[in-house]
């Protein structure tokens, strides 16, 4: 596959998403911009991503900064949206029913399991080995660690992130900007947003 990915974040987690988009085959290039690192490996910063994607410098773009800036991957987003086509990468070895909806600009790490019906909004990272059941909804730029395991009929609002090894049961409703901790279950609908952890989950 001849294209070329710009990453928009050259941190840790826009180095892992060139891994898979180079070695699990979706891009054939890959180029970073940044708006605060500098050196040869960056080509620019947010507003440079526009004017090499007129000039084809690349044919498109995921944001990889990391899940600490959730607020301010939306806010990139919501900039670049209209003037840069979004890709995105689901490996090679993850399941997706073929009625789920992955939208631009998500990346789905090696074996996540996506059941039926599931809808994953835009920019929206989910980690190594999530499993997400059957007409579940996960908001924009939402992270979720690695092994997270969350059941049918859930709605989780945008910006949360899910740490690792979280369960969520069935029928569960998430507020936007959620921050729920390591081995945390959730048994309730969260509607005041927070931080919460146990088993089950209390705010902290």
């Amino acid at each position: 596959m001849s294209k070329v990915l710009a990453i928009l974040g050259a941190g840790e987690l826009g180095k892992q998403i060139a891994n898979f988009a180079l070695n699990d085959n979706h891009y054939s290039k890959v180029c970073f911009y940044d708006d605060f690192n500098i050196g040869e490996k960056i080509k620019g910063n947010t507003d440079d991503l526009i004017n090499d994607f007129d000039n084809k410098l690349f044919d498109e773009l995921i944001i990889g900064i990391g899940y600490n800036y959730l607020k301010v991957r939306e806010e990139k987003y919501n900039f670049l949206k209209n003037k840069i086509k979004f890709g995105k990468i689901i490996h090679s070895t993850s399941w997706v029913d073929e009625s789920a909806i992955i939208e631009d600009g998500c990346v789905l790490y090696p074996r996540c399991i996506i059941d039926k019906n599931v809808i994953i909004k835009h920019s929206t990272i989910l980690n190594l080995n999530c499993t997400i059941a059957h007409d579940t909804i996960i908001g924009f730029n939402c992270f979720l660690a690695p092994s997270v395991s969350i059941a049918g009929f859930v709605s989780i609002d945008n910006e949360c992130f899910i740490g690792i090894n979280v369960t969520i049961k069935d029928n569960i409703y998430i507020v936007s900007e959620t921050i729920i901790g390591a081995g945390t279950v959730v048994v309730k609908n969260i509607t005041k947003k927070g931080i919460y952890i146990g088993n089950p989950h209390k705010e902290k």
